[in-house]
């Protein structure tokens, strides 16, 4: 069985007053297996974020069903839905969104504080994956003092420290250069040979060359996708750059 399921997704949003319609998501499947590494790219507009929202249960759809490990999304209480999110989704946003009141480790600790951890288990955790991530001399310093790509680190940490069934990703390396792009596209890659399934959503056909499947959306609608397979990263972005021309383009895949 697949870790997450798409079916059917459609979303329209109304205008103010209800007026006309917009449909930013249109008849969406597919599937992510568990421990895959899934890049979704289109165009501005094309509703990668909006199918994003979706699947984070940040948003819901208008019609069809996402399911998380057997587990139907829309079945999920209202008041229970932030709980949902923190024991079953990580994320990383591209504006890293840490509070610079917090140290980076009370930072990453914060999911599992709002859970209720104990502090030793907080810890355990946290000595587990710092090293891994080579952030272990950053932990008391706070998120003004350390750079972009540090901060990004330490956003990964605390996606990884609930121990989530899946990452989703948007647009990790917006705003980081490609020096600090380059680091945490490896920082990726590794925690997902380590097992850890990741979604990311992203304009970079550099950090989409990264993944094992790249799905393209074209207007709402899955347009094309490709397998990585045994191609290099240089092979895979060369692919995927012919197809983002093609959508360019207007032609079929």
């Amino acid at each position: 069985m697949s870790l997450l399921e798409a079916k059917n997704i459609r979303k329209v949003y109304k205008t103010r007053f209800g007026g006309a319609s917009v449909e930013a998501l249109k008849n969406v499947s597919f599937t992510v297996e568990n421990g895959e590494y899934v890049a979704i790219m289109g165009e501005s507009g094309s509703g990668k974020t909006t199918l994003l929202n979706i699947l984070a249960a940040l948003d819901k759809a208008t019609e069809g069903t996402v399911i998380l490990d057997g587990m139907d999304l829309s079945k999920v209480k209202e008041k229970n839905v932030a709980q949902f999110r923190r024991d079953n989704l990580g994320f990383v946003f591209q504006e890293f969104n840490l509070l610079d009141t917090f140290s980076i480790e009370d930072n990453i600790y914060l999911p599992l504080v709002l859970a209720g951890k104990k502090h030793s288990e907080m810890k355990e955790r946290l000595d587990n994956i710092s090293g891994t991530l080579g952030i272990s001399d950053l932990l008391k310093k706070y998120p003004y003092e350390v750079s972009g790509g540090q901060k990004q680190r330490a956003a990964v940490a605390r996606a990884l420290i609930t121990n989530p069934r899946i990452i989703l990703a948007d647009e990790p390396t917006g705003a980081l250069d490609s020096k600090s792009s380059d680091e945490l596209l490896a920082l990726f890659k590794k925690v997902n040979q380590m097992g850890q399934t990741v979604l990311m959503v992203t304009h970079s056909t550099k950090a989409a060359s990264n993944a094992s499947r790249v799905l393209f959306i074209k207007d709402g609608t899955i347009f094309h996708q490709i397998y990585k397979g045994e191609s290099t990263d240089r092979q895979m972005y060369q692919k995927i750059s012919d197809t983002l021309t093609l959508l360019a383009q207007g032609g079929d895949k």
